[in-house]
């Protein structure tokens, strides 16, 4: 049996207080009548108190960039660094094209010349900045010099107002982008008409414009400030601390020359990148090529739709052996841009120009967060699914690739997952995790079964052994959903088909690929008969009845140390939590709460179990 092993500590009370304060509204869905919430926060917002003081209280008043001077807000410490020292960050941000990581690169650099050199600061009055500064591509300048600097989250939200700000005061219509990518407007009122004849008048009307000014900025922040902070958050970590273990590894490009032979290039080196070294071997790139629904779920979405392909330049995210990317220019895509930070990339290399793409195709090593790209694409297609759909974080960076490299009406391959939640009454997986450890050759270890519980368990269920309904607890759109909306609390209601026992709850996921990236409804199902009638591709994770539908991903199993005995239309009840690790981003944290609903009354039945998914 395949397992992915971990360790785990229970959940406490103040945890469970944090959880169920961050959960939000429900919304149905389809594969039966259940209801989900969803949220982007997760328990490692615990892991960043340090953004409050000890009373609780917010980030401290922002600090100039130059000097010692604080000042209420992050508009008037730019306005500040304008007229006292010459520098307008907001101008020079928008001028130079700086992109967010340059835009905090750049802000910390200044602390940091203010906190070495801090009479040099105080006097500048002229501070100059090309864009091309080494800093502004240096990772030691995205962690934090001030603790609680609210410029690094606040930047973004001045530039949006500035971009909007009208300058005759009439009527303006704000598009603010909500975290889970929902678009909002703010309306500000109309000055129009309204002419000032006194200079009380004026002097009154300048102060409410500038009063409102406010109250928009901070209704934007409210809005945005919460993402923009995970995804910061995020940003560090992976920037920052991926860097420390894996100081030398570098974007790299690798192109595919008329010789057929690569440009001379430096391969990085990448010992400590345990993620990126474990795709170099082919004997994982095999186990996916033979997974044949997953294979050829990509093929047949790209060979069936060869009009969407035919002229277009598509973006291959981890591109791997090549597979997808030669599927692509086979369809008639005129340009095919392959990106992976594996050595894996070398051997995609020969694969194209064996099968004579190499005039298509064209390979960049390196982190799609960092790698520079000649133009936008039409099309990205990427096989960046893990165990839980969600295992090992890649969808993370098929999100940037979008943000980045994604043309006005481009598409994404799959263009939306959903990832389902059931429970099964096979006993086998407790007695393999728990039974087994009673009687090891004679020997008791009651010791080792601590941890084992909290193991989330990767294998195949039996479809038959599937004893409730299946609800969605998350539901995925690729075209709009954001990095932030990827952590998510989920409330669910499982209800009993037949008289028996639940021994596991068991997770999987749909994928979907549509011709124009449109969102595929909760009431659409996986069937091959419907999706073809919908004009759609897809395929299922879930349990199925011949070996020929099972995949790689199997199923996920969340084992109960004592299996519940039910009625027909019992219900089980709870909300499952989804986080990313504190420590390994790729992992996965997660928890289950849940309470035993019966028909016949009885005893309250409740449990709030963790585990871990690495």
């Amino acid at each position: 049996m395949s397992r992915i092993l971990q360790g785990a500590t229970a959940g406490s009370s103040s945890d469970a207080a944090a959880f169920n304060a961050r959960r939000q509204s429900t919304i149905s869905q389809a594969y039966t009548q259940s209801e989900y919430s969803e949220s982007e926060f997760g328990d490692q917002d615990n892991g960043w108190d340090d953004w409050e003081d000890e009373d609780g209280m917010a980030a401290a008043d922002p600090k100039c960039l130059f000097c010692a001077e604080i000042f209420p807000s992050a508009r008037e410490v730019f306005d500040h660094c304008t007229k006292t020292h010459g520098f307008d960050f907001l101008r020079a941000r928008q001028q130079l094209q700086l992109d967010f990581y340059q835009s905090i690169r750049l802000i910390n650099y200044l602390r940091k010349q203010a906190q070495d050199k801090p009479a040099d600061s105080e006097q500048t009055s002229s501070f100059v900045l090309e864009g091309k500064e080494d800093f502004l591509a240096d990772d030691q300048y995205l962690r934090p010099v001030i603790e609680d600097d609210s410029l690094l989250f606040a930047f973004e939200d001045l530039e949006i107002e500035d971009d909007h700000h009208g300058e005759s005061g009439h009527q303006e219509e704000s598009e603010i982008l909500m975290p889970q990518g929902d678009a909002k407007k703010l309306h500000r009122s109309s000055w129009e008409g309204i002419e000032a004849t006194t200079e009380l008048e004026a002097k009154l009307l300048k102060q409410l414009q500038l009063a409102e000014d406010r109250l928009f900025a901070v209704e934007v922040q409210l809005q945005n400030t919460e993402q923009q902070f995970t995804e910061y958050r995020a940003r560090v970590k992976a920037s920052f601390f991926d860097t420390l273990e894996d100081s030398t590894a570098r974007s790299t490009v690798s192109r595919i020359e008329d010789d057929d032979e690569p440009s001379k290039v430096v391969v990085p080196q990448d010992e400590g990148n345990y993620y990126f070294n474990s795709y170099a071997n082919s004997d994982i790139h095999q186990q996916m090529l033979n997974d044949r629904v997953r294979t050829e779920g990509y093929r047949d979405f790209i060979y069936e739709n060869k009009d969407v392909f035919k002229g277009k330049t598509v973006l291959d995210v981890g591109c791997g052996t090549g597979i997808l990317s030669m599927f692509a220019a086979r369809a008639g895509a005129a340009k095919v841009l392959s990106v992976d930070n594996s050595d894996i990339i070398e051997k995609a290399r020969k694969n194209i120009v064996e099968n004579e793409l190499q005039d298509v195709i064209t390979l960049y090593r390196g982190k799609i967060e960092e790698i520079k790209l000649p133009c936008k694409v039409d099309i990205i297609i990427s096989e960046w699914m893990g165990y839980f759909l969600l295992y090992e974080a890649m969808l993370d960076s098929v999100l940037v690739a979008r943000d980045r490299f994604l043309a006005p009406g481009g598409i994404l391959a799959p263009s939306q997952t959903r990832i389902l939640f059931t429970a099964t009454n096979d006993e086998s997986f407790l007695t393999d995790s728990i039974d087994y450890w009673n009687d090891v050759y004679g020997f008791k270890m009651s010791t080792m079964k601590e941890n084992v519980l909290r193991e989330a368990v990767v294998d195949f269920v039996s479809p038959e052994s599937i004893v409730t309904n299946t609800v969605t607890i998350k539901d995925l759109p690729h075209q709009t959903i954001t990095v932030a909306g990827l952590d998510f609390v989920s409330d669910f209601e499982l209800v009993m088909k037949y008289d028996d026992h639940v021994s596991a709850f068991v997770g999987y996921f749909d994928t979907w690929f549509t011709r124009d990236g449109q969102d595929v409804g909760l009431d659409v199902g996986i069937e091959k008969d419907e999706l073809k009638k919908r004009r759609l591709n897809g395929f299922t994770t879930g349990p199925v009845y011949t070996r020929s539908e099972e995949t790689h991903w199997k199923q996920t199993m969340f084992v109960l140390e004592k299996p519940i005995e039910l009625k027909k239309g019992d219900k089980i009840k709870g909300t499952f939590y989804c986080d990313k690790n504190h420590m390994n981003p790729r992992a996965l944290d997660l928890r289950i709460v849940y309470e035993v609903v019966r028909l016949a009354g009885g005893a309250e039945e409740k449990a709030d179990l963790v585990f871990f998914l690495r």
